[in-house]
């Protein structure tokens, strides 16, 4: 963006903010303008239920056509998005927001954070974070009322570590929701995106992404896994690998052969390939912490433990983890051999009562909750009269 572009930009974050907020309005975004997903998606659908007028910002006007009916969208840093921004109601991010947006009057930011954390973040990696990061970091925080929080244990995180010392609602993430009950049509929709056939068994490898972007360490052995989930669980298995976007792009140079693995890493919704999926290959990626919802199997493929370590340091010992680990293919394949349920089931429950997991299936219904007992003291009522 050109100097002309940013100080138009800036005007308009001026000007705009200074106009008469709309109360039944909620701007929601996710991940910088990903389409609807995470907890802010969660959000925004449960919003658009009850009646509100619910806008999506995307970086890209295509994925407009793949959001829900009633969704709004509004392009990532357009008039229109500074506009539906300045004069919403509610915002809701998963991310923190850039340091030229302003926020004033009767807004209220919901900042959902976008994961449980292994690996140290915020203040406390402030080392191994860009400044232009800290400072948008420290903005971003010193704007939001809320932060939703799924643990004690984050909950302490934020306090600590997040320049935040406003309200925590400790409600779950809303994006886990889908993982409680059964939803076979989910399941049967990513079979369709993705164009998995029949009778296959399906197993996600989701690793997070690595300081330099590299893909040295995703050596996992694909084809070894589905074996072995076979041979422990019965059926043919399917692998399905969803990189981080950090990664994403490179998949391809993984040689991923689609007899035994599919890319997909451009499924827009993890939270749907947990539901069709069932078992977790991951490493570091808080995606195991939001996977132990469904009770599946997981393994922790970790062949770079010192090398990762150097970078941010982990909040705690691994060997805390409720998953058993593996630092090659070979003790990968005897981990899937040897699966214990009972035994995985017994480290999640202590687990979860260690680091104080509150995950109930209901973070969406308790947020939207949350933000209409806030319109009701502000005077407001949705009606489609004020809409």
């Amino acid at each position: 963006m050109g100097l002309l572009e940013k100080v138009k930009r800036n005007s308009l974050w001026q000007l705009y903010s200074l106009l008469p907020k709309d109360q039944n309005k909620a701007v929601c975004q996710s991940f910088y303008g990903r389409g609807l997903s995470d907890s802010p998606g969660a959000i925004a659908l449960e919003l658009l239920r009850r009646g509100w007028k619910v806008y999506w910002v995307v970086n890209d006007m295509s994925q407009k056509d793949a959001l829900p009916a009633g969704i709004i969208p509004v392009a990532c840093e357009s008039p229109e998005a500074i506009y539906h921004l300045c004069t919403a109601g509610v915002w809701v991010d998963c991310c923190r927001k850039w340091a030229y947006t302003q926020k004033r009057g009767a807004t209220c930011y919901v900042q959902t954070w976008h994961g449980f954390p292994l690996k140290r973040i915020e203040k406390d990696a402030i080392d191994a974070l860009p400044a232009d990061y800290i400072r948008a970091a420290k903005k971003d925080s010193a704007m939001a009322d809320v932060f939703l929080s799924n643990s004690r244990f984050l909950t302490e995180i934020y306090r600590r570590a997040f320049w935040f010392a406003g309200e925590i609602l400790e409600y779950g993430f809303p994006r886990n929701d889908l993982l409680f009950g059964k939803h076979p049509e989910v399941a049967e929709k990513v079979r369709e995106a993705l164009g998995i056939p029949s009778g296959k068994r399906l197993a996600l490898y989701a690793p997070t992404f690595r300081k330099d972007n590299g893909l040295s360490a995703y050596d996992m052995d694909y084809a070894r896994c589905a074996k072995a989930l076979g041979q422990r669980f019965g059926g043919e298995w399917l692998l399905l690998a969803k990189l981080h976007p950090n990664i994403a792009a490179r998949a391809g140079e993984l040689r991923l052969d689609p007899q035994v693995v599919r890319n997909a890493s451009d499924y827009p919704d993890i939270q749907e390939l947990y539901v069709a999926c069932e078992a977790l290959f991951t490493d570091y990626s808080s995606v195991m912490f939001d996977y132990m919802n469904t009770q599946k199997p997981c393994f922790l493929y970790v062949n770079d433990i010192a090398a990762y370590k150097d970078d941010r340091n982990f909040y705690f010992d691994l060997d805390r983890l409720p998953y058993p680990r593996a630092e090659d293919n070979d003790a990968l394949e005897q981990a899937v051999l040897g699966f214990d349920e009972a035994f995985q089931a017994q480290a999640l429950e202590r687990f979860q009562a260690e680091f104080g997991i509150t995950e109930t299936g209901r973070a969406a219904g308790h947020t939207a909750d949350f933000l209409e007992a806030r319109r009701a003291r502000l005077g407001i009522v949705n009606t489609l009269e004020n809409r």
